[in-house]
C-alpha cells in the first residue's frame, strides 16, 4: 500500500516537472487539469446503462476493441465509455465512432473513484490487460460492480508474486473475473485468489489484427515508391535506427519505410539523422513527382503502420533493443509477412510463437538482419514458408473476443 500511495503522490509532481521538456507529460498534466470538466460535459450526454473500458494506452484499445464491438453486440442499449491513462491513447482514439464517450482516467484517490462512481455509475467494468487502480476497483467491489480485468498475462517477476506484493494481490481479489491470455498465467495466479472467477480466454489482438487485414484500406502514395522490395520497419527506436542504418548500404535497391514509434518532432529528426538521403512521408507527399530510385521514407504520421505492413516484403518490428521489448508482431504476421524483430521478446509470448511456428525470426545484431534479408531474399521457398507459416499462427489463434464475451455474459446477464 505505501508503494502505491508513493506513486500516487510523487507521479503527478514528476509529470509536472518534466511536462516542458516531454510532450508525453505535457498532455497527461493539461489532461489532468481539465478531466473533470469533460467528465461533466459527457456525463450530461449518457442515456443508457454505462460499461466502462479502461485502457492504459493507445496498444491497450487496440486489444481491448474487439471486446468493445464485441460488448456492443450483446448488450445494444448499454454505452461505452472508455477511459485512457496515457495521452497516446486518448489523442488519437478519442473521437472513435465506435465508442459513445472517451476521456482520461483521473487519478486514483478515494475521492475521485467516488465522485467519478457518482458521475459516470457503470454497470460493468473492463479493464485491459494490466490495468489495477485500487480505490476504483474497491468501490467497485463495495458496489457490488462486474469488473473484469480482460485479456490480461502474468510473469513470474512482477510484483504479484514479491514477498512484499501482498496488497497487490488482494487488489486481484477485487475483480469478478480475470480472463488470462494462457495457461501459465492461469497457474500462476490461481493460488492468489478465493472467489475471483478465473478463465483462460486467450488474447484478443489476434482477432483485432483479422478484422483489420480483411479491410485492407489501400494507401495511394505507395504507388509512386521505386520498383524494388518494400521494408517495412515499425515501432522503431534509436537503437533499431542504428542496426538497421548499418545494413543499408547492403540493401540500398529496398525501399525501406520506417515508422518510429515517437513521431514528435524531436524524435522524428533523431531518426533522420541515421539514414542519409531519407525523407519524412509528410515532405515527400507535397511533391508531385514519383521516387525515380529506392530510398527511406520516415513516416511522420500516426495511424498507418497496421496498413502498411500488407505492402511490406519484409516486417521489421521494433522495440527488440530495448529494456521493455518488442512491438506487436501480430500486424505484421496476418498479412502473411515474414517478421523480423531483435532479441529482447521474453516478455511475450505471441512473439515467442509466432518463432517457434517458422513465422518469425529474432536477429541478434546488424550482422545476423543482414543474414536474415538476404536468406528471405534469395530464397523464395524460405520466404513463402516462412509467410505462410506467420498466417497460419494468427488464424489459429483466434476466437479469443468470444470466449471473453461468453466469460462477461456468465456474470454481468
Amino acid at each position: 500500500m505505501i508503494l502505491y500511495r508513493l506513486f500516487l503522490l510523487f507521479y503527478p509532481i514528476l509529470a509536472k516537472l518534466i511536462s516542458p521538456f516531454n510532450e508525453k507529460a505535457k498532455y497527461w498534466v493539461e489532461g489532468q487539469q481539465k478531466v473533470w470538466d469533460e467528465i461533466s460535459v459527457l456525463s450530461s450526454q449518457i442515456k443508457g446503462p454505462i460499461i466502462w473500458v479502461h485502457c492504459a494506452s493507445y496498444g491497450e484499445f487496440e486489444q481491448g476493441f474487439p471486446i468493445i464491438t464485441g460488448i456492443k453486440k450483446t448488450y445494444p442499449t448499454h454505452q461505452i465509455w472508455v477511459t485512457f491513462f496515457s495521452p497516446s491513447g486518448y489523442l488519437h482514439r478519442k473521437n472513435h465512432p465506435d465508442v459513445d464517450f472517451v476521456s482520461y482516467l483521473p487519478l486514483d484517490s478515494p475521492s475521485t473513484a467516488t465522485k467519478w462512481m457518482e458521475m459516470v455509475q457503470p454497470k460493468c467494468i473492463v479493464f485491459i490487460k494490466y490495468e489495477f487502480w485500487y480505490y476504483y476497483l474497491k468501490l467497485a467491489a463495495l458496489h457490488k460492480i462486474p469488473t473484469f480485468l480482460a485479456a490480461a498475462i502474468f510473469r513470474p517477476n512482477q510484483i504479484f508474486f514479491k514477498f512484499y506484493g501482498g496488497f497487490y494481490r488482494s487488489m486481484l481479489q477485487l475483480f469478478t473475473g480475470i480472463l488470462v491470455q494462457d495457461v501459465h498465467s492461469k497457474n500462476l495466479i490461481a493460488p492468489l485468489l478465493k472467489d475471483t472467477h478465473l478463465h483462460v480466454s486467450g488474447d484478443t489482438r489476434f482477432d483485432r489484427v483479422l478484422d483489420i487485414a480483411s479491410s485492407k484500406n489501400s494507401i495511394d502514395w505507395l504507388s509512386k515508391l521505386a520498383d524494388g522490395k518494400i521494408v517495412v520497419a515499425g515501432s522503431t527506436w534509436e537503437d533499431d535506427h542504428k542496426i538497421i542504418g548499418s545494413v543499408l548500404e547492403h540493401w540500398n535497391q529496398c525501399n525501406w519505410i520506417i515508422v518510429p514509434h515517437n513521431v514528435d518532432a524531436a524524435s522524428i529528426k533523431a531518426c533522420q539523422s541515421q539514414f542519409k538521403n531519407s525523407i519524412c512521408l509528410s515532405e515527400w507527399l507535397t511533391q508531385s513527382n514519383s521516387m525515380e530510385k529506392p530510398m527511406v521514407l520516415i513516416v511522420d504520421q500516426i495511424g498507418l503502420l497496421s496498413q502498411l505492413y500488407q505492402y511490406a516484403d519484409i516486417a521489421y518490428i521494433g522495440g527488440g533493443f530495448t529494456k521493455d521489448g518488442i512491438h506487436n508482431v501480430l500486424e505484421a504476421a496476418v498479412f502473411g509477412k515474414p517478421v523480423v524483430w531483435g532479441p529482447n521478446d521474453s516478455k511475450y509470448p505471441e512473439a515467442i510463437g509466432l518463432r517457434n511456428a517458422g513465422g518469425g525470426i529474432q536477429i541478434k545484431d546488424a550482422s545476423t538482419l543482414n543474414g536474415t534479408i538476404h536468406k528471405l531474399l534469395s530464397n523464395a521457398n524460405f520466404y513463402n514458408v516462412t509467410g505462410d507459416a506467420a498466417l497460419k499462427y494468427v488464424q489459429e489463434h483466434a476466437g479469443a473476443t468470444q470466449k471473453t464475451i461468453d466469460c462477461i455474459k456468465q456474470i454481468y446477464v
